[in-house]
């Protein structure tokens, strides 16, 4: 599950997302990770596991990762960006459509 918070340390344009790495339920903290999302969806970047490298390596830019939990991580973030890539594909679906499924087009 992921949510929005606001930044820490004095705010600036970080903004920090809640992210579950386990099945118990413990959260973590990251720093940009929704434009971490939007950078590789628009490089077409599809969440697929040769991807969990690549997003680890992203978030490591901005927050300490433990060396004992990256593959947790990398299991958390390939969930969460294969939850964001489904939304972007379902709202680009629907995009045109109004909430009882007619066109906008042509009112």
């Amino acid at each position: 599950m992921m949510w929005r918070t606001a930044g820490c340390c004095g705010g600036g344009d970080a903004e920090v997302t809640q992210v579950a790495i386990d099945d118990r339920g413990f959260t973590v903290g990251i720093m940009g990770l929704k434009q971490i999302f939007e950078q590789l969806y628009t490089m077409g970047r599809k969440p697929e596991d040769g991807v969990r490298d690549e997003l680890l390596a992203m978030v490591k830019t901005r927050n300490y990762v433990p060396p004992s939990a990256e593959e947790r991580y990398k299991t958390a973030l390939l969930r969460e960006y294969a939850a964001f890539c489904a939304t972007k594909e379902t709202g680009q679906r629907q995009g045109d459509r109004d909430v009882l499924g007619s066109s906008k087009r042509g009112r």
